[in-house]
């Protein structure tokens, strides 16, 4: 066997063994030998052929032949969660959006209910501009008539008073017809 004796650093050295026989001693494995590659000559004129140019590579063309992993599974369940939790994950989630559907439906129907609202007023507003009467007929009650005097109420009018913004203009038998704003209408007599 022959040994060679190498000095690496000072103080520290490293022993190689050669041959085929294991001692006490070689029983340590032997740290590897670096060795540097030969050096190549570089020539000052690149066509003698010392130095040849460096290979380009197609990066694209690599990516591509990698293999892409998808991960895509049969069952959209989360692995980590027993059925009893997947169940109950989706009854939560099926009331959540019940109760997104209901407030969304109580929203519409609120939303209806304004519209439907604002609509009532334009046609009385529009009633009104077409039959003012309408602001003053509901509110007088006639309760009786006695030839040309009238019972409205708990106090007796006669032709050319007013009763709320109203003038009598006409007795008959059995109503009365008033003025307003340019406007006649009659009421009937109302018995209790």
């Amino acid at each position: 066997m022959m040994k060679k004796l190498f000095f690496a650093a000072p103080f520290l050295s490293v022993i190689l063994l050669s041959g085929a026989v294991a001692t006490a001693q070689e029983a340590v494995p032997a740290a590897p030998v670096m060795v540097p590659p030969p050096a190549v000559p570089m020539a000052s004129n690149a066509q003698e052929g010392f130095v040849t140019p460096r290979e380009t590579v197609d990066e694209a063309a690599v990516k591509k032949e990698e293999a892409k992993i998808v991960y895509n599974p049969k069952v959209q369940r989360d692995p980590t969660l027993s059925p009893d939790d997947f169940l109950l994950l989706q009854y939560r989630e099926r009331q959540r959006l019940a109760a997104e559907e209901a407030e969304r439906q109580r929203k519409l129907a609120e939303e209806r209910r304004r519209r439907e609202e604002a609509e009532r007023k334009r046609q009385l507003e529009l009633a009104l501009i077409k039959d003012p009467t309408i602001a003053v007929r509901d509110k007088i009650r006639v309760s009786g008539i006695i030839g040309k005097e009238v019972f409205i109420g708990s106090k007796i009018y006669t032709i050319g008073k007013t009763v709320r913004g109203a003038k009598i203009v006409d007795v008959r038998n059995d109503e009365v017809v008033f003025l307003y704003k340019g406007h006649k209408f009659t009421k009937k007599v109302q018995l209790r």
